[in-house]
């Protein structure tokens, strides 16, 4: 009998350590997958890979559950929280090599790990560190000053990606877990972490406060859709089908407003709960909240032990969302899943007995999405590939590749942009505007819009293009190319009226982003202006006082009754200059438009 309990503690033992390894493999490669055969190169691999990996994983845990021994029913979470610490470790040094340049960033931001952006790897360690918390209290003491350590490295890389969403995630686990380590001290440590929880949130606002008042502007227009809809909201994708409009809207209502030149194309609400009152209304918004007040009552009965890293795993995954989007990566899922199964199963016992069953279920439901995921990355890859040669001139040998694409993706709207672009610099602007149409169904944004106009100007539907950027300019007020295409739409229709009005919107316009292309708008702008001066002057002079500018006729018969004009200096900083008038007598060009420092000779 000893002997038996023995091998039944060295298999025990041997399955920890396994799980340790596959679940910071898994866990890892939602930190670190990045492959550039993915349009989106750094958040879709990491999601094929959580699947694939996940679903590996349910079925090793469910084929093992039903051949181990049974020596007890009790769940370790311990090694789990391990992999979760340790990943979260190395990806705070990565973050920590990046700010000190010892490895290369990306461009744009200095801490970005293998993200898209520094809310990747800030929600990713933000939702980590409880887990590092956990060890502190270990009974060894070198493992207690490794997690001690760690989480250092993960607090130093929160605040050095300057994620304000990730720095109050962390401010609020220190807030509560501090106060539940010493009990006794609680009300006070309560108290000065509420006073610097607030001195902090009041200093990121004003750190960047135009991105701050940004997500304002973005809070209150969604709230606007939130109103029109406020029952069922607008579906999965709502958001992004509707949100421009809406500030279209906002901005045409209210054409000065301070929010002008902050507005952007916007993707995302930077508020979870606003996305899901958005797209699922009040009853989403009701079934989030029940799940909720659930938890909170199953850590209410297990309020000590793995609940605890759980509990604030989950609180850190709720201020987060208060901010950014952090469900976007596929890491927030794993860990919230995750927390939320440690919780019930602390919570309701008995449901330990079941986690075999719900993995074997879970397996078989993951293996069928699995399937069709596979088939969908197949056809990301190649549209990626395909993509890829057209930005090198073979665009044309590429449609046929794009239509039989159109059957696989053509539910993805940055396909369905992509496809129309390809078409419009092919020439298909019949084509291109349809597929725009459906892009826009489900992704109607600025560029949409742009490449709707551009469709519309060369099929010479000019109300229509007029219609579209319009629209795009009041989507983004800040932005100078909607109203730049609408001059060169009411010059090609020879509408010099509103050519000069909207020469003069672009003039006044602020400048947010100064860029070569748009200095050439302003430039065109001016020249465009400046000839206009140039023939109202002279249709003054030529029409007012056509004796001033005469000077004797020429021969008729050897310059068909043409007139030579000389412009003197008078000693200013022009130049001498020689005008001929037309054969009817009329001038048509000025030095300049005032003709300040010259005089006439004849």
């Amino acid at each position: 009998m000893a002997l038996f309990t023995k091998f039944a503690s060295n298999i025990e033992a041997m399955k920890s350590k396994l799980t340790v390894l596959y679940f910071s493999i898994w866990l890892g490669g939602t930190f670190w997958s990045v492959s550039g055969q993915f349009i989106d190169a750094e958040t879709a691999p990491k999601w094929y890979f959580a699947l694939f990996g996940g679903t590996f994983l349910c079925w090793m845990y469910g084929m093992s559950h039903f051949r181990s021994i049974p020596t007890t029913k009790k769940p370790h979470f311990t090694g789990i929280f391990l992999s979760i610490s340790l990943c979260a470790t190395a990806l705070a040094f990565h973050g920590l090599l990046q700010w000190s340049g010892l490895w290369t960033p990306q461009p744009m931001f200095p801490v970005c790990g293998n993200f898209d952006n520094p809310a990747g790897i800030a929600s990713a360690l933000a939702f980590s560190l409880p887990f590092s918390l956990h060890y502190t209290q270990s009974t060894c003491t070198p493992f207690r000053y490794t997690a001690l350590a760690s989480t250092l490295f993960i607090a130093c890389a929160i605040i050095a990606s300057e994620s304000r969403a990730g720095i109050l995630s962390m401010g609020c686990i220190f807030l509560l877990y501090f106060p539940m380590k010493w009990p006794k001290i609680g009300k006070a440590l309560t108290f000065g972490f509420v006073m610097l929880f607030t001195a902090s949130s009041v200093f990121l606002y004003h750190y960047k406060k135009d991105s701050a008042d940004g997500r304002l502007l973005i809070w209150q227009c969604t709230w606007n859709m939130i109103k029109e809809r406020p029952l069922y909201g607008y579906g999965y994708g709502g958001f992004q089908a509707n949100y421009m409009d809406e500030q279209a809207q906002f901005f045409r209502t209210h054409p000065n407003s301070r929010y002008a030149q902050l507005a952007d194309d916007v993707k995302s609400p930077f508020n979870e709960y606003l996305g899901v009152l958005t797209e699922f209304g009040f009853i989403g918004g009701t079934a989030m909240l029940l799940c909720a007040v659930v938890l909170f009552r199953m850590w209410r009965k297990h309020p000590g032990g793995s609940s605890r890293p759980a509990l604030l795993c989950l609180t850190a995954i709720a201020v987060f969302s208060l901010f950014s989007y952090p469900f976007r990566y596929p890491h927030t899922w794993i860990l919230c899943m995750g927390s939320t199964l440690v919780l019930v199963l602390n919570g309701h016992p008995a449901l330990r007995q079941t986690t075999g069953c719900l993995s074997f279920v879970t397996a078989l439901l993951l293996t069928t999405l699995s399937v069709f995921a596979f088939k969908r990355m197949r056809a990301e890859i190649l549209w990626c590939d395909t993509a890829n040669r057209s930005l090198c001139g073979m665009t044309k040998k590429m449609l046929p590749v794009y239509k039989g694409l159109y059957d696989k993706l053509g539910n993805e709207p940055l396909f369905l942009y992509n496809y129309a672009a390809e078409l419009n610099v092919a020439g298909r602007y019949e084509e291109s505007l349809r597929i725009c149409k459906a892009s826009s169904v489900r992704m109607s944004d600025y560029y949409t819009r742009l490449l709707q106009a551009d469709n519309c100007k060369q099929l010479r539907r000019y109300k229509e293009a007029e219609r579209h950027l319009q629209q795009a300019s009041y989507m983004c007020p800040n932005r100078f190319t909607p109203l730049y295409e609408l001059y060169t739409i009411y010059k090609a229709q020879g509408d010099t009226a509103s050519m000069h009005r909207t020469a003069e919107a672009i003039l006044r316009k602020p400048i947010k982003v100064d860029s070569p292309k748009v200095r050439q708008i302003i430039a065109k702008m001016k020249r465009f202006k400046q000839m206009l001066a140039v023939l109202l002057c002279a249709v003054a002079l030529c029409g007012l006082a056509p004796a001033a500018l005469a000077a004797q006729p020429l021969d008729e018969s050897e310059n068909g009754g043409k007139v030579i004009i000389y412009f003197e200096t008078c000693g200013g900083t022009g130049i001498p200059v020689v005008e001929r008038t037309s054969g009817d007598g009329k001038l048509y060009s000025l030095p300049t438009p005032t003709m300040e420092g010259y005089t006439f000779k004849g």
